[in-house]
């Protein structure tokens, strides 16, 4: 439910669930709008590059673990002999997901 994409004015989705022992409806919120945090106009250029810059990283450190993670379980040692390649690999998935 959390990828549901409402119109903005929606606040709430509820849902009436009825009780069974006593036999009333009771409200269950299914999607509450939270709303968005503003930023100053002249602070909005540098949270959008720091926050590209956040996923970036995290880009890169799963990359980074899943290619760690393989080289291991390939060869003994493997994830000290393919360091170079994978952090290498790692960086340059994270540079593309900064630039896009």
């Amino acid at each position: 439910m959390a990828d549901l994409k409402l119109h903005p004015a929606v606040e709430r989705v509820t849902i009436l669930h009825k009780d069974p022992e006593t036999g009333r409806f009771r409200p269950s919120a299914v999607y509450k709008n939270e709303g968005r945090k503003r930023t100053s106009k002249r602070l909005r250029p540098m949270e959008k590059f720091i926050r590209r810059m956040g996923k970036a990283q995290a880009r890169a450190a799963a990359v980074y673990n899943a290619r760690h993670d393989r080289s291991n379980r390939k060869k003994k040692n493997g994830w000290l002999k393919d360091l170079i390649s994978n952090m290498g690999k790692a960086h340059k998935q994270g540079w593309k997901t900064l630039r896009n």
